[in-house]
C-alpha cells in the first residue's frame, strides 16, 4: 500500500475504502496487459512483460496484489509466485494460466497463491479480486482503528480520574504541574506551560507550571502577550475555560518530526493580530480541558474557603505572585483614588552568572552551601537576603527560581532606588567586597502613576529596566579600582563611538563646548524637577562650571529637592572634571566628562546604575557621604 494503516486512519485522510493499492502485473500476452491498464485506474499499476522484470518491480514497489502468469519461461512463473511471497510477504498472489497450464496454476495454489484465474481474463474478474484485497486490508485497518480507540479510552479513564485529583492539590502550582504532565502523556508533546489567572481582581496569567523548553516562555503577562508568544513560537494552545469561567490557557509545543501529534488541535491563526482560541475538533483534549477546569475552579473555592491558602510560596517565605496581584490591585485603587504613589521592583537573578569564567565570584552569594546542581539557587536562601533588604510593609513574591517581585506601597522611586542599594549593599557585606556590584543581580523598578496606569504595564517596564542592567557599562569596571581619576579614564575608553549605542540606556560619546553642556545639564535637571523627588549630585568649582548653573536653578529650596555640589579638584585625576549625577521620580541621568580647553569630553547616559554608582563615588572622592 502506498500509506500504512494507521496513516490511512488518522483524522483528515481519506475513508478506507477510497485507499490506493498497488497492484502488479506480470504478464506476456499483449492483450492481457492492455486489458489491466483499463480496468486498473484508481490504483497504482505495475506492468512487466518478463519475469526479470516483475522481480525487480517487486523488489523496489512491494506490491499489496499480484497477478503472475505461471506459463512464463517455460514454467518459472511457478517459482516466481513463491519468490514473490518472500519478497512481499504482505502480497495477495493470484496465478494466472491457460487450460494446458492447469496443472501449473494448482501447483501455484499450493505455494501460497490466494487463486488461480484461467486465460483470457475478463474485467470483472480483475476488479473483483482487487476489490477483495482492498475490503481485507479496510477490515485489518478498521480492527486496528477500534483496538487503538479501546486502548485509548482506557488510558482517558486514567488521565481523567487523575485531572480530578488536581482540586485535592496541595495548591495551585502542584495542580497545574500534575495538570502539565497529564497532558504531555495524553498527546505525546514535546513541552508544555501552564498558564493560570493571577487572582479573581486581575486579568494576568502566570506561568504556574512548565516542562521541557518552555520553562523559558514568560512568567507572566496579559491573555493577549502569552497568546501572542504562542503564535511566535508556533504553540498549541487549549483553552481551560467553560462556560463563563475561565481558568487559564495550556500551551503545547509539538514534538519535532511528529505529525499527528496533535490531530486534533490548531496552532493560533498566524495571520491574526490577536490568535483566535483554537477549534477543539477531539473529544478527549476537549473532555480533558473541561475535567482540569472543573478541578481548579474546586480548587479555588477550596483556598478561598480556608482564608487564602495560597498566599505563601510554599518553597520560600516570600508570598505567592496570585497574592502579590490581588494586594497590587487593591494599592492600584487607593492610589488612584487618594492620588497616591507606589513602587514595584523585578529582581531576576541570573542563573548563568555564577559559572561565567569572567566573573567567577559573582552571585557566589545567593548559593547554596554545599553547590547545588548547575545554574541553580535555592529560593528559600534568596529570599532571606531580600527580605534583609526591604521594609516590613514591602510585599516580596516569588514568580520563579530566578525571578521575584517587590511591591513598595506609598513609596517613589527614590525610596525604590535605595532599597536597590540596600540589596546591593547585603552582597557586598557578605563577600567583603567594598563596591562589589554583583553582575547576576538585575533589579528595574516602575512607579505608578508615572511609568503606568495598570499592573501590566508597571511589570513590563519593570522587567524592561532590569533586563536593560544587564548590558550597564558599570558592570565592565574591574572591581579592584580605587582610583576616581582611573575609573573615569576608564568609563571613556569603554564608550561605544558616536552612533554605535543601541540601548537607550547605554552610554553616548559627549562632546560639547561648556556653555553647551551647560544648556544640556539645565533641560536634564528641568526636566527631573518635573516629576517630583529628585536628586543631584553635580561637580562645583571657580569658573563656569555645572554647579553654578545647577544652584542657580535650585536658587528656591524644595523639601524634596536633594542637591549635593562637590570640588573634585583635590581628587587624583580629577582636576578638569565636569560631572552631574540625577536620580529622578521617572528616569535617571549620568554625566561625566573633561573640560579640555572650554570644551566637554566624555560620556553621558540614562542609566540608573551608572548615575547611583557616579553619584557614590564622586562623593567618596570629595569626602562626603551622599547616601546613607
Amino acid at each position: 500500500m502506498t500509506a500504512s494503516l494507521e496513516g490511512v486512519w488518522s483524522p483528515g485522510r481519506a475513508p478506507a475504502h477510497e485507499f490506493s493499492l498497488k497492484v502488479l502485473a506480470v504478464i506476456a500476452d499483449e492483450a492481457t496487459r492492455t486489458l489491466f491498464s483499463r480496468v486498473i485506474t484508481s490504483d497504482e499499476l505495475l506492468l512487466a512483460g518478463d519475469l526479470a522484470e516483475g522481480i525487480v518491480l517487486a523488489e523496489t514497489a512491494a506490491p499489496d496484489i499480484a497477478f503472475i502468469d505461471v506459463g512464463l519461461g517455460d514454467g518459472a512463473g511457478l517459482a516466481m509466485v513463491h519468490h514473490l511471497k518472500a519478497l512481499a510477504s504482505e502480497a495477495t498472489v493470484f496465478a494466472l494460466a491457460t487450460r494446458a497450464e492447469l496443472e501449473a496454476g494448482a501447483h501455484a495454489v499450493a505455494l501460497g497463491g490466494a487463486g488461480l484465474f484461467l486465460l483470457p481474463l475478463g474485467g470483472d474478474e480483475v476488479l473483483n479480486a482487487v476489490g477483495s484485497v482492498r475490503l481485507r486490508f479496510a477490515e485489518r485497518a478498521l480492527r486496528m482503528q477500534l483496538e487503538q480507540e479501546s486502548a485509548r479510552s482506557a488510558r482517558a479513564a486514567g488521565w481523567i480520574a487523575r485531572l480530578a485529583e488536581l482540586a485535592d492539590a496541595r495548591d495551585r502550582t502542584a495542580a497545574a504541574q500534575q495538570l502539565a504532565e497529564v497532558f504531555v502523556e495524553a498527546t505525546g508533546a514535546a513541552a508544555a506551560a501552564v498558564y493560570l489567572t493571577a487572582g479573581e481582581r486581575s486579568s494576568e496569567l502566570v506561568r504556574s507550571a512548565a516542562m521541557g523548553p518552555l520553562e523559558r516562555a514568560p512568567a507572566y503577562g496579559t491573555e493577549t502577550d502569552i497568546l501572542d508568544f504562542a503564535r511566535r513560537e508556533q504553540l498549541i494552545v487549549v483553552p481551560l475555560a467553560l462556560r463563563k469561567l475561565a481558568a487559564g490557557h495550556l500551551l503545547l509545543q509539538k514534538e519535532p518530526g511528529r505529525s499527528s501529534a496533535f490531530p486534533s488541535v490548531r496552532r493560533p491563526d498566524s495571520a491574526a493580530s490577536t490568535p483566535r482560541r483554537a477549534p477543539l475538533l477531539d473529544g478527549l483534549v476537549k473532555l480533558l480541558a473541561t475535567q482540569a477546569t472543573t478541578a481548579l475552579a474546586l480548587l479555588g473555592e477550596r483556598e478561598r474557603s480556608t482564608g487564602g491558602a495560597a498566599m505563601k510560596d510554599p518553597a520560600s517565605s516570600a508570598y505567592s505572585f496570585a497574592y502579590y496581584v490581588d494586594v497590587a490591585g487593591r494599592e492600584i485603587d487607593k492610589a488612584r483614588r487618594y492620588g497616591r504613589r507606589f513602587t514595584i521592583a523585578t529582581i531576576v537573578i541570573e542563573p548563568d552568572a555564577a559559572a561565567a569564567p569572567e566573573r567567577p565570584g559573582d552571585l557566589a552569594f545567593w548559593r547554596i552551601t554545599p553547590a547545588p546542581p548547575a545554574n541553580t539557587h535555592n529560593p528559600g536562601q534568596v529570599v532571606e537576603h531580600l527580605l534583609r533588604a526591604v521594609r516590613d510593609t514591602d510585599i516580596l513574591a516569588r514568580v520563579d527560581e530566578n525571578e521575584f517581585h517587590l511591591l513598595m506601597p506609598e513609596t517613589a522611586a527614590l525610596e525604590a532606588h535605595a532599597c536597590h542599594r540596600r540589596m546591593l549593599s547585603n552582597v557586598a557585606e557578605s563577600e567583603k567586597r567594598a563596591g562589589y556590584l554583583p553582575k547576576g543581580l538585575l533589579v528595574g523598578v516602575a512607579t505608578f502613576p508615572h511609568d503606568g496606569q495598570s499592573l501590566a504595564q508597571l511589570l513590563r517596564i519593570a522587567r524592561r529596566r532590569a533586563d536593560a542592567t544587564k548590558s550597564s557599562i558599570v558592570h565592565r569596571i574591574p572591581q579592584d579600582r580605587r582610583s576616581m581619576g582611573e575609573i573615569i579614564n576608564l568609563l571613556f575608553r569603554e564608550s561605544p563611538a558616536p552612533g554605535g549605542a543601541s540601548a537607550i540606556s547605554a552610554p553616548r560619546a559627549l562632546d560639547l563646548s561648556v556653555s553647551d553642556t551647560i544648556l544640556l545639564a539645565t533641560s536634564v535637571v528641568r526636566n527631573a524637577l518635573r516629576g517630583g523627588a529628585v536628586f543631584v549630585l553635580v561637580a562645583h568649582h571657580d569658573g563656569l562650571s555645572l554647579g553654578a548653573q545647577v544652584k542657580a536653578l535650585l536658587a528656591s529650596p524644595r523639601d524634596d529637592v536633594v542637591v549635593h555640589t562637590v570640588d573634585l579638584r583635590s581628587s587624583p585625576g580629577c582636576d578638569d572634571i565636569e560631572a552631574l549625577c540625577v536620580l529622578a521620580e521617572h528616569g535617571a541621568y549620568a554625566l561625566i566628562g573633561r573640560n579640555q580647553g572650554g570644551f566637554v569630553k566624555g560620556i553621558h547616559a540614562a542609566d540608573p546604575l551608572l548615575a547611583d554608582f557616579l553619584a557614590e563615588r564622586l562623593g567618596r572622592a570629595a569626602g562626603l557621604r551622599v547616601f546613607g
